[in-house]
C-alpha cells in the first residue's frame, strides 16, 4: 500500500472514530435529558445566571436554550451543548453525567487557586503569548511576578501611561490567554498590520461586539475576524520599586 493510500486509510479511521464519539454522546443525552437540565441548571446557579443571560453569552438563541432548560427537546445538537460546556469550562461529557462527576464538581466550586510565579512580558511579546509562554522557564527569563490564579495560562504585562488614571504607574495586569471573555471584560487584543497588543473593554451591543479604548468609550472598533482577542485581564497589581 503506498503512502498516499495510507494517508486516506487513517483519515477515514479517524472520521469514523469521530463519528462514533459523535453517536455515542447522542445517545447518551437521548437517554439521559434530566441529568443534562440538572447540571446545567446547576452550573447556572453556581454563577447566578438565569436563562437570558447564559443565552446571551453562548451566543445561543434563547428559544433554543429554554427548550433544552424545560426538557422539550429530549435529544438537543451536540454543537449547542458544547457551547454551553465550554462557557463553564467544562467537559460534554460532565454535562451528560449524573453528578456527582469530578469534573462536574470542580466546575461548580471552582478550580483552586494556586500561588504561581507569572512571566512579565511585553505588549509585543504577547502578540503570540501561547508559543511565547511555553518557552519560559526559570533559567531563560528573569522577570517573574508571584500571584495567585487558578488558570497555568496566565502572563503579566506592565501597564502604559497611556491607561493612567484608570491603572496607576507601577500596575501590573495579569491576563489569562484561556479565559472566555464576556461582557465588561477588558481584553488584550492583537490588531493587524501592528507588532503589539493593546487593551479594549469589551461592550455587548447585541449581536455586535465593540471593543472600547479605555479612556474614551466613543473610541471603538467592532470586533471582527481580523481583530484577535489574546486574552482576558483578570487581575490589576500595584508593585512598587525603589528609586
Amino acid at each position: 500500500m503506498s503512502t498516499t493510500e495510507l494517508q486516506k486509510e487513517e483519515v477515514k479511521q479517524e472520521a469514523s472514530t469521530l463519528s462514533n464519539d459523535v453517536q455515542r454522546l447522542k445517545e447518551e443525552i437521548s437517554s439521559t435529558p434530566s441529568w443534562l437540565v440538572n447540571n446545567i441548571r446547576r452550573l447556572m446557579a453556581a454563577k447566578g445566571l438565569n436563562e437570558a443571560t447564559l443565552a446571551k453569552r453562548t451566543s445561543i438563541p434563547q428559544p433554543t436554550l429554554h427548550k433544552i432548560l424545560s426538557g422539550k427537546t429530549a435529544d438537543p445538537r451536540v454543537s449547542t451543548l458544547k457551547l454551553i460546556s465550554e462557557f463553564f469550562n467544562i467537559s460534554l461529557d460532565a454535562i451528560i453525567y449524573t453528578p456527582p462527576h469530578e469534573q462536574f464538581d470542580l466546575a461548580i466550586n471552582g478550580a483552586r487557586r494556586q500561588t504561581k510565579h507569572i512571566p512579565i512580558i511585553s505588549w509585543q511579546q504577547c502578540v503570540e503569548a501561547n508559543d511565547f509562554l511555553s518557552t519560559l522557564t526559570p533559567n531563560n527569563w528573569e522577570q517573574w511576578q508571584t500571584a495567585t490564579v487558578k488558570s497555568d495560562q496566565v502572563v503579566a504585562l506592565s501597564t502604559k501611561a497611556s491607561m493612567e488614571p484608570k491603572f496607576p504607574k507601577g500596575t501590573l495586569l495579569l491576563v489569562d490567554l484561556n479565559a472566555k471573555a464576556v461582557d465588561g471584560d477588558l481584553v488584550v487584543v492583537h490588531y493587524p498590520n501592528t507588532d503589539e497588543t493593546t487593551i479594549r473593554k469589551l461592550s455587548l451591543d447585541g449581536p455586535i461586539k465593540r471593543l472600547n479604548a479605555l479612556n474614551n468609550e466613543h473610541d471603538s472598533d467592532i470586533l471582527n475576524d481580523k481583530i484577535r482577542v489574546v486574552g482576558v485581564a483578570i487581575q490589576a497589581m500595584v508593585v512598587f520599586h525603589d528609586n
